[in-house]
């Protein structure tokens, strides 16, 4: 986990792993979203479940990892960025990541609940569920963003 990675930058093993996953997701979310627009709606359901599973266990991989190598201030001290301008990129990338994960993981609960009861969820689903897709997008691209910013800039 803490040997240098396979991307060929400075960053770590985990790291690689982290970004390439949250490089993918967007794309992954697609096709799950994809599933569900072809009204495929369990192997919709059981995409983004399995999705969702993933990306936490790739955020406590990230978190135990980053800890455990350092922290941030320790990574940011060797990239050619200043400290203002990682610091600025990661706390936005947090708070978006944080309300996206955690919408998304309502979503997941209340829509699950309402298709078991009635085999359908409401019409705000679609509204929450582009919500949660530009959120992790966004999360997603920030997340790639300050990798770039801390192992190759």
């Amino acid at each position: 986990m803490f040997e240098t990675g396979f991307l060929g930058t400075r960053a770590l093993w985990f790291m690689d792993v982290v970004t390439l996953w949250f490089g993918a997701l967007p794309f992954l979310m697609g096709a799950a979203i994809y599933l569900a627009m072809r009204k495929r709606y369990t192997e919709h359901i059981r995409f983004q479940m399995v999705l969702f599973v993933i990306t936490l266990i790739m955020v406590v991989l990230f978190e135990v990892g980053v800890r455990v190598s350092g922290g941030f201030v320790a990574y940011a001290e060797q990239s050619g960025v200043s400290f203002g301008v990682l610091a600025t990129v990661l706390a936005i990338h947090i708070v978006i990541a944080v309300a996206a994960v955690g919408i998304w993981a309502w979503l997941l609960i209340d829509s699950l609940r309402d298709y078991r009861a009635r085999n359908e969820v409401p019409p705000s689903h679609k509204n929450y569920g582009k919500l949660v897709y530009a959120g992790m997008t966004v999360t997603s691209f920030l997340g790639v963003m300050i990798y770039l910013l801390l192992f190759v800039i």
